[in-house]
């Protein structure tokens, strides 16, 4: 129990002093938490800051987000990168609005029951939008939980995940959720850092394990998945004056429902003798969580639009303006930006 108190009390009055304490999204309405946290899985702070404000600024309630269509709200994603976060944000809105009259509940099982709000995601929502227990389990914490223990069991194994979370119940203050919670965040992402942590100004370190025992270039011990697989994409930029043709997405697979280059397979040899090639731009690597893309795009140029027959359902020709209004994936708006 000594231990256990050591850990909160220190976490706690360090973050008042040294954590972050001016976040866009920090006391502010649960709404804001709640669309910051969906926004920071996977995604550093520093990232998320401008698309945070942007969102806000388009949906400043749940109720304009759930009154919003998809296509809206994936534009405001655009270049944020795991598009599912935004579908499942914009589906949980509908929820809340219709289910709980606009109002996030501060109930652990009702939160998880919400599309794209985990076990992690439900304890960060309860902490820091309602100062109520809750268990964080993002990166940093792991990193922060095993480093204190000089754990080197799998950061990634789900036995360690479990063995965490209950390590995590037993270091819950009794009270300042709020600050606690965001006191073991801010710890791991300034101080116990991946590489080259600072433990000469970490509060916990007279405790710390890992520390003692010199092992912080060791835990977390992250166990190698299998590679990732390779995906090769051939695309047209296809231009016409001032507009470019993209193509709808399907339903499935990566960047669902975006708007992309059309497939070099999407078009007939009929078509192709329509444009004029103006040569190729450079390859675009593209890393997902799961899949390396290699992007090649090939430019044509096409003198009259009208004459390249589409199906109005799946393509569009847009100017770049019109393009940010549009949910389009990162590797399209470098391409729009820099060769359009």
């Amino acid at each position: 129990m000594h231990k256990m108190s050591y850990f909160s009390k220190k976490i706690i009055s360090w973050q008042k002093i040294n954590g972050r304490n001016n976040l866009p999204w920090q006391a502010k309405s649960p709404y804001h938490v709640w669309i910051s946290e969906i926004m920071l899985q996977q995604t550093q702070v520093k990232t998320v800051i401008p698309y945070f404000h942007k969102f806000i600024k388009s949906f400043p309630s749940i109720k304009s987000l759930a009154k919003s269509d998809l296509d809206k709200v994936l534009a405001n994603w655009s270049g944020l990168g795991y598009y599912t976060r935004a579908k499942n944000i914009h589906r949980a809105s509908k929820i809340i609005h219709q289910k709980f009259n606009g109002i996030i509940p501060n109930d652990y099982e009702q939160l998880i029951e919400l599309p794209g709000i985990g076990e992690s995601t439900a304890g960060a929502l309860l902490s820091l939008a309602f100062d109520e227990p809750g268990i964080i389990l993002d990166g940093n914490v792991k990193r922060v939980l095993l480093r204190f223990l000089g754990d080197k069991s799998p950061i990634n194994h789900s036995r360690t995940q479990k063995e965490l979370k209950k390590f995590a119940e037993d270091l819950l203050p009794k009270n300042n959720f709020r600050t606690y919670s965001q006191g073991i965040m801010d710890l791991g992402s300034m101080i116990c850092t991946p590489i080259n942590p600072s433990c000469e100004n970490c509060p916990i370190q007279n405790q710390c394990r890992t520390s003692q025992l010199n092992l912080q270039n060791i835990i977390p011990v992250r166990v190698s998945k299998n590679q990732k697989k390779e995906k090769n994409i051939n695309w047209l930029l296809i231009a016409s004056r001032d507009k470019v043709l993209l193509k709808r997405n399907a339903k499935k697979g990566i960047w669902q429902n975006l708007w992309l280059f059309p497939e070099a397979n999407s078009l007939n040899y009929d078509k192709f003798n329509l444009l004029e090639e103006k040569g190729s731009l450079p390859l675009i690597i593209h890393n997902l969580s799961h899949r390396k893309l290699s992007i090649s795009t090939k430019k044509y140029f096409l003198k009259n639009k009208d004459r390249l027959p589409i199906d109005r359902r799946r393509f569009v020709w847009v100017n770049k303006k019109e393009s940010v209004k549009m949910g389009i994936p990162k590797p399209v708006k470098t391409i729009l930006e820099n060769h359009l």
